[in-house]
């Protein structure tokens, strides 16, 4: 995964969730959405000496996935017969080969800076995903499409800050949802479409605290809320 994949994906995502051309670096959109966002950590490879990502290790010995499949091409990783007379002995050449392993990927492609992937691709500084694609500071999500800075989400597309929710799309800021469309700063919502700053709330559009306002001022005043949100 390139410099240039990763600013593409999240101008997508940028543009699809505020209406409006990303003019931030990734730097400045990490420090503004993913500060709480976990993500893996960077440690030299016991093998090869490069970077490794590897997720919450305070372990010393730490080997990226391809540096432990190239060690087990030398010879499957058996080591020359030696004699144990203690556990210690035994713990010793335990210690000398045991290296937790990161950047772990499986049937995944176009990873970068990431660790646990399955069958996904188009995966920058994330943990824990699954079946997914265009995924930028993600954290446990599964069959989920372009999103950036979001945990915990189940089959949702295009959205920033999306936490703990399923089938939600566009939107920013949202938590404990399901069907929630076009929407900033949602919680435990259901069937929502355009809706701002709404708790608790089933099947409504252009509503705003939880207030039904008219469609015409319901995006002056979204309008004023996306620029509050950028400044």
């Amino acid at each position: 995964m390139t410099d240039q994949q990763i600013k593409q994906i999240t101008d997508y995502i940028f543009k699809e969730v505020f209406s409006r051309d990303n003019a931030l670096t990734l730097q400045q959109l990490q420090d503004k959405f993913a500060i709480d966002i976990p993500r893996p950590r960077k440690f030299a490879c016991g093998l090869s000496g490069e970077n490794t990502w590897i997720f919450s290790s305070d372990k010393e010995k730490v080997a990226s996935q391809k540096a432990v499949e190239k060690r087990f091409g030398e010879n499957e990783w058996i080591q020359p017969l030696r004699e144990f007379n203690s556990i210690e002995d035994i713990l010793k050449a335990w210690q000398e080969i045991n290296f937790l392993t990161g950047e772990k990927y499986i049937n995944s492609k176009d990873i970068l800076e990431s660790d646990s992937i399955y069958s996904s691709s188009n995966v920058f500084q994330s943990i824990s995903i699954f079946d997914s694609k265009n995924i930028i500071f993600g954290y446990k999500l599964f069959d989920c499409n372009y999103m950036f800075a979001s945990r915990d989400d189940s089959s949702c597309n295009l959205g920033i800050r999306v936490k703990e929710s399923i089938y939600c799309s566009s939107s920013f800021e949202v938590s404990w949802s399901n069907k929630v469309s076009k929407s900033m700063f949602i919680h435990d919502g259901f069937d929502l479409y355009e809706c701002l700053f709404c708790s608790h709330l089933r099947s409504k559009k252009y509503c705003i605290a939880n207030m039904q306002f008219e469609e015409k001022e319901y995006f002056r005043i979204k309008q004023m809320v996306i620029d509050w949100i950028l400044r």
